[in-house]
């Protein structure tokens, strides 16, 4: 007969180790099955790792000692506390686990054992995801990092943003030179002590990061890398380092019965609050579950030793949760129950998942009237609405409704640009509002998440761009049916001459059209920003339509794609807006044979999206033809901001007498907030990126400017704005400060009452401040004179 165990745990990591102890101190029959190394996760870290305890607030609630350490010390204690409470250890492998009536059956290579309960704590560290591009199996690509100090003087380059990425970056970029590729704009994955690491790297010039960046190709020597910003760039490469995750063990687990929520790889199965699975006596706890924390854990694994046994005891996160629902007027127990069943967005996360969403958001008590926030602000949480309602107010005057249970905020979440409505409550409620970094970490993990999100900002894209006017349900026909695709900067959505199939709506980014001339000479015509479409015109009729014109991606561009039959369902159903539509081509069609053959527009056009003023929201533009070369605008900018100016007059390029200075657009996708540590550069409701006091000088934003706008100074005092200043009569400035330098950019003199100084003190009206619309009506108008 097997030997039967109360308790049967598959894996020694930390939910294991939580778990095993927990017994032993309880004096539980039980064995703990490990194939490899007693915390095999921490094993594998590079050697001398330093291990992190987060978070800190978190109680640790077991038998076996964690706290931040070397990898090291944290094997040795872990080891000793399975030997000092006598945990039943067996090294092997566990095959397959099925379950009687009575009880479970473990099989180990030939022998087998049954247990009354299994506790499954083996983790994610399956088979590493490779990179996916060719190349990925050539010798210099590798998939861990056991010992940093093998390197020495190599150009090494580590693919991923998570924790791992971010320990194996920072230990290598002692002896190395490193670069870091991230898929995103930020490390929304990664506990805030490796972010706070690979920032410091990042700042001190220790490692290049790449962000919004993908691997192309890999070479020998060399590895080829799609950059947002850069195009496809070429770097120096002795050794790759691709921490990308690892394939969850969902066979396994499925033979096990294990059910999950969907097909998507990265779903993880719905447990209950006592971790058990759907299948009764089976539990789950960690990573298999959504929380990777060793801390959290080895407090699931202590956990469910107690609800096996019966005991009453609260999660150890408990107390986090009580710090944020507490002011709200009924029991903390009755609000969670509350808020989980009021937002079915979230129906698919699992207990872990849901609360660590709670202790990451805020739920605000809104009244009647209460702005949530206005159109144009430039904000990214996410918004859901726990009770009451709220009015959507669309620029275009239109208002909606939107009551308990459906979500807001999408598009600032997912664009990073200005809110494109206020929202105001239209009734007494709560509302919960989630940081970005927890919505992408949710969207990443969870496909019903990410599915919905998708959908509701697809509909409101549509909505607002090219179908205003649509009823409600062939809409979300068409969103349904419309899928999303992402263009690297200069890529083609379409050339001119190829036959029209689908629609393409702006989601992110910009695009440049252009046109031959009878020379075959392409020719810009102009550009559009997020918000718009392109390929309509191919699309109107039944017959195959060639393009009239390419369009290319002037920024990296996420778009909507819809279909040409999707496209004709909705606008032959719907006369009104094929009635728009058709309007809106016939004013195109007149201005492609106006502006077909206008080389002067294409080079102009050429010249903006070239110094990026496509990006822009306010660009500051000197008319050469009215500058008498006073300097009266950098004189006032300095004596505005500390004694050094923000705007470099003599630089910068011309166009037809218009000059762009050096001085800050205020982009609309600033690059300069990407990798900010102390969050010091921020952008206020009406647009304006400013950097606040608490800016350390670590010079990141300087590096990532593309135009050269900031620059690291020291601080003077301050002279008054006056005309004496202008005419060199006041104060001389006083020396350096012996301070840190700390960057300087334009603000557009945000304390002022009456705008940006350089424009007022301009005594021709040279200088002025405008966005790119305005800019290509003055540089047009001035070429026209010029001739």
């Amino acid at each position: 007969m097997p030997e039967h165990f109360d308790i049967a745990i598959i894996g020694a990591g930390p939910g294991g180790l939580g778990a095993a102890t927990n017994a032993a101190n309880h004096k539980l029959s039980h064995i703990l099955f490990e194939k490899a190394e007693v915390g095999n996760t921490i094993f594998e870290y590079q050697l001398r790792k330093h291990v992190m305890a987060e978070p800190g607030k978190l109680p640790l609630r077991a038998h076996v000692a964690f706290e931040a350490g070397t990898r090291e010390s944290i094997l040795d204690s872990w080891n000793e506390a399975l030997k000092s409470l006598g945990v039943n250890l067996k090294k092997a492998e566990v095959k397959s686990i099925v379950k009687s009536e009575e009880h479970f059956e473990i099989k180990f290579g030939e022998e087998s054992i049954t247990a009354k309960n299994v506790i499954l704590a083996v983790g994610i560290q399956g088979a590493p995801r490779k990179l996916g591009v060719p190349g990925e199996d050539l010798p210099h690509v590798g998939y861990t990092l056991r010992d940093p100090d093998a390197f020495v003087d190599k150009h090494i380059l580590v693919v991923g943003a998570g924790d791992a990425a971010i320990e194996n970056a920072v230990a290598l970029s002692e002896k190395n030179i490193v670069s870091i590729l991230n898929r995103t704009e930020d490390f929304a994955r990664a506990k805030d002590g490796n972010i706070s690491l690979i920032m410091k790297a990042i700042e001190a010039g220790k490692i290049r990061c790449f962000y919004n960046s993908n691997m192309d190709h890999v070479e020998a020597g060399k590895a080829f890398i799609n950059s947002a910003t850069e195009g496809l760039v070429e770097i120096p490469c002795d050794q790759i380092i691709a921490r990308i995750g690892a394939i969850p063990p969902r066979k396994f687990l499925e033979s096990c019965g294990i059910v999950f929520p969907n097909a998507e790889i990265t779903s993880v199965p719905v447990v209950s609050k006592n971790y058990e699975s759907n299948i009764p006596g089976l539990y789950l706890v960690g990573s298999l579950i959504g929380y990777p924390l060793i801390k959290q854990g080895i407090n699931q694994g202590y956990e469910v030793i107690e609800h096996i046994l019966g005991n009453e005891i609260e999660p150890a996160d408990q107390i986090l949760i009580d710090e944020k629902l507490t002011h709200l007027e009924r029991p903390v127990s009755e609000s969670l129950q509350m808020i989980s069943a009021n937002l079915p967005i979230f129906k698919d996360l699992s207990e872990p998942q849901y609360r660590e969403l709670i202790i990451d958001s805020t739920v605000h008590v809104v009244k009647k009237g209460q702005v949530i926030f206005d159109r144009n602000d430039y904000t990214d949480t996410f918004f859901n609405i726990i009770s009451g309602s709220v009015f959507i107010q669309l620029p275009n005057d239109k208002t909606i409704e939107m009551e308990q249970g459906t979500f807001f905020g999408e598009i600032g979440l997912l664009s990073g640009r200005r809110r494109t409505a206020t929202v105001v409550a239209s009734k007494d409620g709560l509302i919960l509002e989630t940081p970005r970094k927890q919505m992408l970490k949710l969207i990443a993990s969870v496909d019903s998440i990410k599915r919905a999100i998708d959908l509701k900002f697809m509909s409101n894209a549509l909505a607002t761009s090219i179908f205003p006017d649509v009823e409600v349900h062939y809409l979300a026909d068409i969103v349904t049916a419309a899928k999303t695709k992402f263009f690297k900067k200069g890529e083609v959505l379409f050339r001119e001459g190829d036959p029209g199939e689908q629609l393409y709506v702006i989601r992110k980014g910009s695009v440049k059209i252009s046109r031959k001339n009878k020379k075959g000479i392409e020719v810009t015509q102009t550009y559009l920003a997020a918000g718009n479409y392109v390929g309509e015109m191919a699309l109107i009729k039944d017959e195959v339509t060639p393009r009239n014109a390419t369009v290319t991606a002037a920024v990296a561009c996420e778009t909507i794609v819809i279909d040409k039959a999707d496209f004709r369902f909705v606008i032959d159903r719907n006369l009104n807006t094929k009635k728009r539509i058709l309007s809106l081509i016939k004013e195109r069609e007149i201005e492609n044979i106006t502006a077909s053959q206008n080389e002067k527009v294409g080079t102009l056009l050429d010249f903006m999206l070239g110094q990026g003023v496509s990006d822009a929201d306010n660009v500051l533009l000197i008319d050469s033809d009215l500058c008498v070369g006073c300097d009266n605008c950098e004189k006032a900018c300095a004596a505005t901001h500390g004694g050094y100016t923000r705007l470099d007059r003599k630089g910068g390029k011309s166009f037809a007498a218009i000059q762009i200075p050096i001085s800050c657009r205020h982009c609309e996708n600033p690059l300069c907030m990407v990798d900010c540590p102390p969050d010091a550069l921020v952008r206020r409701p009406d647009g304006e990126v400013i950097i606040q006091d608490s800016c350390i000088g670590c010079g990141n934003c300087v590096s990532n400017c593309p135009y050269g706008v900031i620059q690291m100074v020291y601080s003077k005092p301050a002279e008054p704005f006056s005309l004496l200043s202008l005419l060199g009569l006041g104060k001389k400035d006083a020396a350096k400060s012996k301070g840190p330098a700390k960057a300087g950019k334009c603000d557009m003199c945000s304390t002022l009452p009456g705008g940006p100084a350089c424009v007022r003190s301009c005594p021709t009206g040279a200088a002025m401040r405008v966005n790119p619309r305005k800019m290509l009506e003055i540089i047009s108008a001035k070429q026209g004179r010029l001739g």
